[in-house]
């Protein structure tokens, strides 16, 4: 029985069949190589905590089991969210890592809109919720999700409140945020004692401009963690990188941790396939190999990818569409595998940020845009897409 089939039949309810001190015991043939294993773990800030230096996203995820196979390779720390899969990752996490909750380090993240009214009470409910489907009494980590301005939130007394409450009563050990938006997120961040890790974007075509900040943050004794670490994750759609395909992703993971200043990237592990990949990374240097192996992505991908922390685009627009964020969901719908969750991520944005009169623009987005990218037809392109 291979690995996979193995892991599938065997892991039950949760997990993988456990020995009496709660190790995983992986049954091998003797054609079966040994399962890859994190090589390095590095401190996340000044927590304490030690990561492994290939983490695991779940924002996009299909069954517990992964994640219980992410945690027999040596991955500690598992990133979710409260919209992910409309909550149903944080109930994934919970299943496969409940027995083996003190040996992992959790983050969830919860998004506030800071134009309504914020409530202690609320807040503290919502990361209860969090907190029952997790199937623990507390996570390590409690970001804010997708914050494009922090001083709403580090301003606001009920806010803070909040997780003061939420940290005292032991529910909460660390917060922070997850942005988009670094080049000005970043410096709030070295003005408040809130922040004890920040999740931003990080790769080889984006990212190397907040080098100086994420040096900072570091100083401060901020955790850093890379996220969309993959520059949009095209190389399974093109042609060009198809002989790639499979060392593209661990190039891209070890340029990423080639810079001390980051602590852990988490790509997304939706498939034991991908653990494996991934975690084959670990611990690696960053060869010429790799580096040839990113300047052939980039060769590809430059004109088309969308930074997505790049705003350049935004002001140009007369209508005040939200580019950055309606691409980024397309980028998901085609090179993420998360077509139903770009979907919905698109239908709930606001309707006057949508690209109704993109078809009768001028296209001054992209004239804005200083990748050369045909902004306005990808805009068409992701309508068509998102709204089928």
């Amino acid at each position: 029985m291979k690995r996979r089939d193995f892991l599938a039949f065997s892991i039950g309810t949760f997990g993988i069949s456990l020995n009496k001190r709660g190790k995983g015991i992986l049954s091998m043939g003797s054609n079966e190589k040994e399962p890859p294993r994190i090589k390095k773990y590095n401190n996340l800030g000044n927590t304490g905590l030690k990561v492994s230096d290939v983490s695991c996203g779940a924002i996009s995820l299909f069954e517990p089991n992964v994640l219980r196979y992410a945690y027999e390779c040596g991955v500690n720390y598992f990133d979710t969210a409260e919209s992910y899969l409309r909550t149903r990752s944080e109930s994934f996490i919970g299943q496969a890592l409940k027995d083996v909750r003190d040996k992992v380090i959790i983050c969830t993240k919860h998004a506030y809109n800071p134009n309504e009214k914020i409530e202690k009470k609320k807040i503290i409910e919502r990361v209860e919720a969090s907190l029952r489907r997790l199937q623990t009494d507390y996570v390590d980590f409690a970001f804010i999700h997708n914050v494009d301005n922090l001083e709403p939130f580090i301003k606001n007394e009920e806010f803070l409140s909040a997780y003061e409450t939420l940290k005292k009563d032991g529910k909460v050990r660390f917060t922070g945020f997850s942005t988009h938006n670094a080049k000005l997120t970043l410096k709030q961040a070295l003005e408040t004692e809130f922040v004890q890790a920040v999740l931003v974007i990080y790769n080889h075509m984006e990212g190397k401009e907040i080098e100086p900040l994420i040096e900072e943050v570091r100083k401060k004794g901020i955790g850093v963690i890379a996220m969309k670490i993959f520059a949009g994750g095209a190389q399974g759609a093109l042609k060009a990188l198809v002989s790639e395909r499979q060392s593209y992703p661990q190039s891209a993971i070890r340029w990423v941790l080639s810079n001390p200043t980051i602590d852990t990237g988490i790509p997304t592990m939706s498939s034991y396939s991908h653990v494996e990949e991934y975690v084959s990374a670990s611990g690696k240097p960053l060869t010429k190999k790799d580096l040839e192996i990113i300047k052939n992505y980039q060769a590809v991908v430059s004109s088309i990818y969308c930074r997505v922390s790049c705003r350049e685009c935004l002001s140009s627009c007369p209508e005040g569409v939200a580019i950055n964020e309606i691409l980024r969901f397309a980028m998901y719908f085609e090179n993420y595998g998360m077509e139903k969750e770009a979907m919905r991520y698109y239908s709930e944005l606001e309707e006057n940020r949508k690209p109704y009169k993109c078809s009768s623009c001028t296209g001054y987005c992209e004239k804005a845009c200083p990748y050369g990218i045909k902004v306005r037809s990808r805009l068409l392109r992701s309508v068509e897409i998102l709204s089928a």
